[in-house]
């Protein structure tokens, strides 16, 4: 059950209930999941009761509580004869969905080239979210964000939309990938040395944090990424471990509770550049590691 980041047993009322703590960022566990899961709780009360039993075999468990971030998003009452009671708090669900495309979301500053002969405008990231407007062959518009292989613009007259991003040639891309990867990792490694400073994100601050560093970073390129390290790893596309390749940020829980705490930028051959934490600077580290194996929780490629 890869969509379960972390579980524990907590005894309420003379039993047992077990707390799943999901993990939305994986991709079955989609905001598509998150908007229809009252219709995907049938499919997927078995698996999460084969997993309670399987992680707690001599303990009979009353109840599972589902939990996204501090929010309750169901709850799962086991009844007699294998039946199951679920509930579903759907304001919740739909608070959480539209907090977490938001989070998605990669800024950006740039202008596109519509390369299609009519490209539709829609209110969502998704053909099935309503045409708004139409795009022609040629048309420039203002481009502010990238999802998922799609692309937020805003048009002359203020509103935003949606477009998809293999019609719409960025300017922000017209140099090749390599070379942004290249120009991601020599800025980085033009701050080595600078000193950690809790909340810096920039020269002015005299320094940088984890998540500063590597905002300030990809900046350098015209990609403004999310602040903290827990949304930064929202963002992007996930990348095995085994196929990191330079320029991909990389997430670990220092506390070692599967809660992301550090960022890092991978730079190749088992290293990243980082910064580290108070007294220290921003330095390279080799990941390779025992302490940063065990550690490590996540990787995201930004383009």
């Amino acid at each position: 059950m890869s969509w379960c980041r972390e579980y524990k047993l907590v005894q309420e009322n003379e039993g047992f209930v077990a707390v799943l703590y999901l993990n939305i960022d994986q991709a079955e566990f989609s905001n598509e999941f998150l908007e229809s899961i009252k219709d995907n709780y049938i499919e997927i009360e078995a698996e999460i009761k084969e997993f309670i039993d399987e992680k707690f075999p001599d303990i009979k468990v009353g109840s599972a509580k589902l939990i996204v971030g501090a929010l309750v998003v169901g709850t799962m009452s086991f009844m007699p004869h294998g039946k199951v009671k679920a509930q579903i708090n759907t304001s919740v669900v739909t608070a959480t969905t539209q907090q977490a495309a938001s989070l998605a979301i990669i800024k950006v500053n740039t202008m596109g080239t519509v390369n299609a002969t009519k490209l539709n405008v829609r209110n969502g990231a998704s053909t099935s979210n309503t045409i708004i407007h139409q795009l022609f062959q040629g048309n420039r518009v203002k481009v502010i964000g990238i999802l998922n292989g799609w692309c937020q613009i805003q048009l002359s007259d203020g509103r935003t939309g949606w477009v998809s991003k293999a019609y719409l040639p960025l300017d922000i891309e017209s140099t090749s990938r390599e070379a942004r990867v290249s120009k991601v990792v020599a800025t980085a490694k033009s701050l080595l040395g600078t000193p950690y400073v809790w909340g810096g994100d920039a020269i002015a601050d005299g320094g940088f944090d984890c998540s500063g560093f590597t905002q300030y970073t990809f900046k350098s390129v015209g990609y403004t990424i999310n602040r903290i390290s827990i949304d930064q790893s929202k963002q992007g596309q996930y990348v095995a471990k085994e196929n990191l390749q330079a320029g991909d940020l990389v997430f670990y829980s220092l506390a070692g509770d599967g809660n992301i705490s550090h960022v890092g930028i991978y730079i190749g051959a088992g290293k990243m550049i980082h910064s580290p934490k108070t007294g220290d600077v921003v330095k390279t580290t080799d990941i390779t590691t025992a302490y940063w194996q065990t550690r490590f929780i996540a990787a995201k490629r930004i383009f």
